[in-house]
């Protein structure tokens, strides 16, 4: 088995470039950098090739479906590749120094698996807990979980070949890239696959470099009857899991866990 990686990155962004290639080195690895989808040089039919302007949470912002686009622009190349799987970053963020020998050596993949997230989300809310089973198995001191609860956060995942192109089906899509992937009850994409978290994770957000400019643009929330919408809908598909996920839950064959990140050596365990 082998891995092609890339960071999702944009062509105007140099600063972020040659902020990431040393973090990458100190984890022992390279990255392709390929220009991302950058909505300033798009028209808007360009964009609505796609992706719909509507979605499950209203609407569907700009900024937001060119980030959408530039992911599925790397699994598309990926399956350009002769690799059996991805590792697909963001350009912020921190990498655990070990990461390098996970990618060296896919005997760890679960068998299952179609998508494994190494993220850690960074919320305002550090007590936030996300639904896992127990690990099925133990790599380097780190868990390899089922996630079977939102998860936000699309800056550091691998996917398998099949995974990927199931994803490319799903289009056009309709929600920003983290909820495709990590909102279990929400995404359409993502409904039947086994999702797995690495936990400690291995990457985390916040790496930018000092005085970098915000790139994705101005982001326009909804208000009023839209706002309202839009919180009933996540306040529904927060409750709507499956039978089967809410009887794993009762019956402690999954538990809410707190993911953290750990950047180097033997991770100390998880604490629930």
């Amino acid at each position: 088995m082998s891995v092609y990686i890339e960071m999702i990155n944009l062509g105007r962004a140099a600063d972020r470039r040659a902020h990431m290639r040393p973090e990458m080195a100190r984890a022992g690895f390279e990255a392709a950098f390929h220009p991302a989808f950058d909505f300033t040089e798009h028209v808007e039919a360009d964009i609505l090739a796609r992706c719909t302007r509507e979605g499950p949470w209203g609407t569907f912002h700009t900024p937001n479906m060119a980030a959408t686009i530039s992911h599925a622009m790397a699994w598309e190349r990926f399956l350009g590749s002769d690799a059996s799987h991805c590792l697909i970053m963001e350009d912020d963020i921190f990498i655990s120094t070990d990461l390098g020998e996970w990618l060296a050596d896919l005997a760890w993949w679960p068998p299952q698996a179609d998508i494994v997230k190494l993220e850690r989300w960074r919320s305002r809310n550090e007590a936030v807990k996300v639904l896992m089973e127990a690990p099925v198995a133990t790599h380097k001191g780190r868990d390899i979980q089922r996630l079977l609860s939102r998860h936000m956060g699309a800056a550091g995942y691998m996917l398998s070949r099949d995974a990927a192109t199931r994803l490319l089906a799903a289009q056009p899509f309709d929600m920003v890239i983290d909820h495709i992937l990590f909102n279990i009850n929400a995404s359409q994409a993502t409904r039947g696959m086994h999702i797995f978290q690495i936990a400690p994770a291995m990457i985390v957000q916040g790496n930018e470099p000092a005085d970098s400019p915000f790139y994705m643009g101005a982001r326009k929330r909804p208000t009023g009857m839209a706002l309202l919408r839009q919180k009933l809908k996540r306040a529904w598909y927060e409750l709507a899991y499956p039978v089967s996920t809410m009887a794993k839950f009762l019956t402690g064959r999954a538990k809410l866990t707190r993911v953290t990140f750990h950047n180097s050596g033997t991770p100390p365990r998880e604490t629930v």
